[in-house]
């Protein structure tokens, strides 16, 4: 599975479940894809167990970006920052890709493709391949 030469925004709010923000960020880097975590806060957020989540830099231009995935929390659905839902409306606008995991499943993006939880997560990468080589 390649990746290389594409761009992937992964969205985090507070809470954010670790495997669901984590496999698909370390799989598409694993993949050749260059993937930018963009978190509700600018300083950063915590998981739901309580680890930091600092970004580097928050490039959110939607031109930028190939597909974006979006992580759910354990207690709720993702609250997302004015940044973050602006990215994810521009995706929607272009028809760019775009994937939910767990509770995320719930935010509103039209033709979002929603996957219920961590344990689809390998279907969610295959997913993505298969979207961005076309």
């Amino acid at each position: 599975m390649s990746l290389t030469g594409r761009t992937i925004a992964v969205l985090a709010g507070e809470g954010y479940q670790e495997l669901e923000l984590w496999y698909p960020v370390l799989r598409a880097r694993e993949a050749g894809a260059d993937v930018a975590v963009v978190t509700s806060a600018p300083s950063g957020v915590d998981s739901h167990l309580g680890y930091p989540l600092i970004p580097v830099g928050q490039d959110t231009e939607p031109s930028r970006f190939d597909a974006v995935v979006v992580a759910g929390t354990v207690t709720g659905v993702p609250a997302l920052s004015d940044a973050q839902t602006a990215l994810l409306r521009a995706a929607e606008a272009d028809a760019k890709p775009i994937y939910t995991i767990g509770t995320a499943g719930e935010i509103a993006a039209a033709g979002a493709r929603r996957f219920a939880s961590a344990d689809a997560l390998p279907e969610l990468m295959r997913a993505l391949v298969s979207d961005l080589s076309q």
